[in-house]
């Protein structure tokens, strides 16, 4: 009986070695697969658009800028009619948002003239005091060419560095932006070197400036897109906006001059001088021309919701058979604002009203899900007769999945828009409810997963010890066998001797 009794223990303890062994086993065996929680967010959105694999780069094309750069994520979608600018470069980019609309050789370099202006003009507000007397210097007027813009500045003539600035962006007056430069400076080549620091600071890849008015020089240089960075930030500054969208400016009277009265030469926005050019919609902002650089022009305009940014550069002058003269700046310049206006306007492709998916929720109480909404409305610039079935959506969770507590409007990843596989908008996404923890669950899941990653440990500790009390056992049973020797050996007759 007592032989019995032994092997049982053996069966016991082996069976409950298999089993600890077995549980282990089948924990390491089904982990939760990452790749799995991460493909369950792409789901398809309800009415306004299904869910999309990831589309590739889109390429370029009419109505496009010929290539993508870092400056602008955000380019127009293709569906306007072809267009063509007559100039050696030119972009039209939609400001509120920073839509590039139309590109021609945008990236390539070209000579400024005075277009460098807006950059001087910038930093003298950015540096100065509008309300700053400064004294005209004798070197600031000299190293001109005679035959350049002026405003007749004269060595000794004093006068607020505002004026200075209207003498510099109404009449393209040369000795005014090295007047500024002095002022902000003390000489002009600091000035310069404060030009290329702010420039590569806007993120300009093909800037260099070499003089503060833009007099040619083989190593000045820059790109439409990069004045469009220039532009941009400068049009931060309401000062700016004041002096670049004046069209006429009456500079007082100075201890050297009698009061100047300035016009513009952007005939964009005035027709004092020449009314061909004229373009109702227009705001400044600075004209340049040289030889080298031939005529260019920056200019705003503003129709209804869209705010557009032009930047032409290097077109021509025309002589006509009456002994006129044509000015291409000004004529692309009104062709590609109405480019603009006439085939794209806002539309409003995403709202936080629009759920983007309902995925589960680890650990929440009553195993429920959560919704998930964008952050924000996302309005872009489409063609006005945009087709809105090619409108899509995908989003992609910060996480492979998501763990309660989670709060009302948490982030918890980012959602892209898509026309036609061509990437138009993107924000965040959030929590549309909280969800609360369930400890019952969280509880199991993290023995659960302890379980997974230590299952070597537990079942090498579970045959430490079955092992150790197979030992004690054979010990008892050795123990017991000598015992009964023993006994025998005290019985009477015990001995067979």
């Amino acid at each position: 009986m007592k032989k019995l009794t032994a092997q049982r223990w053996i069966c016991l303890l082996l069976a409950l070695l298999m089993s600890c062994q077995l549980v282990c086993l089948a924990a390491w065996a089904e982990p939760g697969d990452e790749t799995d929680a991460a493909e369950n967010t792409e789901q398809t959105l309800p009415e306004d658009g299904e869910q999309t694999e990831q589309p590739e780069d889109p390429q370029p094309t009419e109505g496009e800028p010929a290539e993508e750069t870092s400056a602008y994520q955000s380019y127009a979608v293709a569906g306007a009619p072809e267009y063509e600018a007559n100039c050696g470069a030119a972009l039209l980019i939609e400001l509120n948002s920073g839509t590039v609309i139309y590109g021609k050789n945008a990236e390539d370099i070209m000579y400024p003239a005075s277009l460098t202006k807006i950059m001087t003009c910038m930093l003298a507000i950015e540096y100065g005091k509008l309300d700053d007397v400064i004294t005209v210097s004798e070197t600031a007027l000299q190293g001109l060419d005679e035959a350049g813009s002026t405003a007749g500045l004269q060595p000794g003539e004093q006068l607020t560095l505002k004026d200075v600035l209207y003498c510099l962006m109404l009449s393209s007056a040369n000795e005014a932006c090295n007047v500024v430069a002095e002022y902000i400076s003390s000489d002009v080549p600091s000035f310069v070197a404060l030009m290329n620091k702010t420039a590569q600071e806007l993120g300009c890849k093909n800037t260099h400036f070499a003089n503060p008015h833009g007099l040619h020089e083989s190593d000045h240089y820059t790109t439409a897109m990069d004045l469009s960075l220039i532009t941009r930030k400068a049009l931060g500054s309401e000062t700016f906006r004041e002096i670049s969208g004046c069209a006429e400016y009456t500079v007082p009277a100075t201890n050297l001059s009698e009061p100047r009265n300035l016009k513009t030469t952007n005939y964009l926005i005035s027709t004092a001088t020449v009314a061909d050019y004229y373009y109702p919609d227009a705001i400044g902002i600075k004209t340049g021309y040289t030889s080298a650089a031939g005529r260019c022009v920056i200019s705003r305009a503003a129709d209804g919701n869209l705010n557009l940014l032009c930047v032409i550069m290097n077109a021509t002058t025309d002589m006509l058979e009456d002994g006129s003269v044509r000015y291409n700046n000004f004529i692309e310049a009104r062709k590609l604002f109405d480019y603009g206006f006439d085939n794209f306007a806002y539309a409003q492709v995403l709202t936080r009203l629009q759920p983007t998916a309902q995925v589960p929720v680890r650990y929440g109480r009553e195993n429920k899900g959560v919704v998930l909404i964008p952050s924000k409305d996302i309005n872009c610039v489409l063609p006005k007769d945009y087709d809105k079935t090619q409108v899509t959506t995908q989003y992609q969770l910060d996480t492979p999945e998501l763990e309660a507590p989670l709060t009302q409007g948490q982030k918890v990843g980012n959602i892209s828009v898509y026309y036609g596989g061509q990437k138009i908008g993107e924000t965040t996404i959030e929590t549309l409810t909280a969800v609360e923890a369930s400890g019952t669950a969280k509880a199991f899941e993290e023995s659960k997963n302890f379980l997974e990653e230590y299952w070597w440990l537990i079942a090498g500790l579970v045959g430490l010890i079955v092992l150790l009390l197979l030992v004690i056992w054979l010990r008892l049973v050795v123990h017991r066998a000598r015992r009964r020797r023993a006994m025998r050996k005290r019985r009477p007759g015990g001995s067979r001797k």
